[in-house]
C-alpha cells in the first residue's frame, strides 16, 4: 500500500517562503511554486501575461512539474500566496476523485475568502477570523531552521522589531520612549515608512525600504532579549513573531491580548502591553525564562499542522 503524500503550493518569492520551503523536509510532502521561475524581468512579465490570457493554454504551460503529478496525491494544499481561480481550476479538473484540495489562509483579511469558503476547503489561523467566515481553524505553524551558526551570537539588543509600518509608528516610538526611561536598548526595524518619517530622537528605529532577508531577521532575533509584536487591529492570530518566540525561546513584547489564552503563556515569558499604560519593563526583564514542555512546542510544529489539515 502507497503511503499518502501531500503537495504544498506556495509562492516563494520573500526569503521567509525560501526559509520555509528549505526546511520543510519530509518523505511524504512535496513543495512547490505554482508556476516555473523566472530569471529575468521580460519573462516574468510574459508569463504574468500568459497566465491572464482567456482559456487554459497558455497558464497551463506555465504550470510547475507538480502539474504532471497530481494523481499521486492524496492531499493539495495551496497556500493563499498563490491561489488564483484558473489555478484551483485546473486542480480541480486534473486531480483525482479521492484527493482532497485545501486552501491555507496565512493573510487575514482575504477578499475572495466568501467565494472560497463557498466552493473548497478552506483552513485559517486566525481563530476570530475563522468564526466570522466559518472556515475550519487549524493553529499556526512554524519550521525550526539551522541555528548553529546563529546560537554563538551575543545579545546586542534589548527589544527588537521587524515589520511593517501599517500604523505602527507611533506606538513603537510609544514603547522606544519606555525602553529608554528603562535604560534598556532597542532595534525596530521598520519598512514602508517614508524617509521624512524618520525622528533623530529615536536612533533605535530603522526605517527600510524593504524588508531584510530573513536570515538577517533570525539573527537579529537571536541576538534581542525581546522579540516585540504588534498586531493589527482586529488580527487574534498568532504572527512569525510569536512564533520565533517559542522556537528560539526569546521573551515576547506584544498587544495581542488573547495571547494569554493560549498554553505556552507564561507571564515571566510574555507580557501584554497597552500603548497610553506604564508597563514594567525592567521587572519583566528580569524575571526567568521559563522552559516550555517539548509538547506544547510540538503543538506549534510543522508536522503536527499538516497532520491536523490533512486528516480533518
Amino acid at each position: 500500500m502507497e503511503s499518502k503524500k501531500t503537495l504544498i503550493i506556495f509562492e516563494q518569492i520573500d526569503t521567509f517562503e525560501q526559509f520555509l520551503e528549505r526546511n520543510i523536509i519530509f518523505n511524504n510532502v512535496d513543495i512547490f511554486t505554482p508556476y516555473k521561475k523566472v530569471s529575468n524581468v521580460f519573462m516574468h512579465n510574459f508569463r504574468a501575461i500568459a497566465k491572464r490570457l482567456p482559456g487554459f493554454l497558455f497558464h497551463n504551460w506555465w504550470l510547475e512539474e507538480w502539474s504532471r503529478k497530481l494523481p499521486d496525491y492524496t492531499n493539495i494544499v495551496v497556500f493563499d500566496n498563490a491561489i488564483s481561480l484558473k489555478l484551483l481550476e485546473y486542480i480541480d479538473a486534473h486531480k483525482t476523485r479521492s484527493s482532497k484540495l485545501k486552501l491555507w489562509l496565512w493573510n487575514v483579511p482575504n477578499k475572495q475568502v466568501n467565494y472560497l469558503n463557498s466552493n473548497y476547503d478552506v483552513y485559517c489561523f486566525d481563530k476570530t477570523y475563522s468564526e466570522n467566515y466559518n472556515l475550519k481553524f487549524v493553529e499556526q505553524f512554524y519550521v525550526l531552521g539551522s541555528t548553529k551558526k546563529r546560537d554563538i551570537l551575543d545579545i546586542e539588543y534589548d527589544f527588537y522589531f521587524i515589520g511593517a509600518d501599517k500604523g505602527r509608528l507611533p506606538k513603537l516610538k510609544s514603547l522606544a520612549k519606555q525602553i529608554v526611561l528603562n535604560n534598556y536598548s532597542y532595534r525596530f526595524d521598520v519598512f514602508g515608512v517614508k524617509k521624512q518619517c524618520s525622528d533623530s530622537e529615536f536612533e533605535g528605529i530603522q526605517v527600510m525600504d524593504k524588508l531584510l532577508p530573513y536570515d538577517e531577521v533570525l539573527d537579529n532575533i537571536l541576538a534581542s532579549n525581546v522579540i516585540v509584536e504588534l498586531n493589527k487591529k482586529g488580527q487574534d492570530g498568532l504572527t512569525l513573531r510569536a512564533m520565533e518566540s517559542i522556537f528560539y525561546k526569546k521573551k515576547l513584547i506584544t498587544n495581542n491580548k488573547k495571547i494569554i489564552n493560549y498554553d505556552f503563556y507564561h507571564p515571566n515569558n510574555i507580557l501584554v502591553w497597552e500603548e497610553g499604560k506604564d508597563i514594567k519593563l525592567d521587572e519583566f526583564i528580569q524575571k526567568p525564562y521559563v522552559q516550555l514542555e517539548k509538547d506544547i512546542i510540538d503543538r506549534y510544529s510543522f508536522s503536527n499542522w499538516l497532520s491536523k489539515i490533512t486528516e480533518i
